[in-house]
């Protein structure tokens, strides 16, 4: 676990893995989107909201804390239900829907200003790989979606129907310049592109949360 996705400071963005951390850091390079956050791995969806809850609630909170997650457990209205669920108690009032550029929400009290950003992009269920796809190339992931697809019918794959959206981001990886590279190296070395709309949008609510 490499200590830059584990900053624990006054503006942090909560993410889910190492994958996610990686992500981001690679896109605010492309963007040169100011260092005024950190970022802080929390294992899994529900490590990260459990650490949300211990932020605001601690004696000295945060003062902006950004929440990345999956919005594939198993729709994104049931994860925005479930956020609301856990954060009812509190002096936030949540719109009815995520907002497609990201979510910032302030609250009536001395209360943290929070963030939202739901995989992949506010509008579908889905997880960081669907976002990452969006960054590929599309008529090279368009192939490799159809690669994956025939290997099912070939009852040549294992990985289970959650995991399609990662079988063909890696496909598509596999046949780069270095196969096989994580995917924030893969938006470092431009295998996966950080000037698609989503890219742009995703780095645009970072810098207004955090800026």
């Amino acid at each position: 676990m490499s200590n830059v996705c584990k900053q624990d400071t006054d503006k942090v963005l909560l993410v889910e893995g190492d994958n996610d951390c990686h992500v981001v850091m690679a896109l605010c390079a492309a963007h040169n989107v100011p260092e005024t956050f950190g970022i802080y791995q929390c294992n899994s969806d529900t490590g990260v909201l459990k650490r949300l809850n211990a932020l605001i609630i601690r004696p000295n909170p945060p003062q902006v804390i950004g929440v990345m997650l999956d919005a594939d457990s198993p729709s994104l209205e049931s994860r925005w239900q479930s956020i609301q669920s856990k954060l009812k108690h509190y002096n936030y009032t949540f719109p009815a829907n995520p907002d497609i550029n990201g979510t910032i929400i302030e609250s009536s009290a001395n209360e943290p200003k929070l963030g939202f950003w739901l995989m992949p992009n506010n509008q579908d269920s889905g997880m960081l790989e669907d976002f990452c796809a969006e960054l590929a190339v599309p008529t090279s992931i368009a192939v490799a979606r159809e690669c994956v697809e025939e290997a099912k019918i070939k009852q040549a794959t294992t990985f289970k129907e959650v995991h399609l959206s990662k079988a063909v981001i890696h496909t598509y990886l596999a046949w780069q310049d270095e196969p096989g590279r994580p995917l924030g190296q893969a938006i470092t070395k431009q295998a996966l592109r950080a000037d698609t709309d989503i890219a742009i949008k995703f780095t645009n609510w970072l810098t207004e949360l955090f800026v």
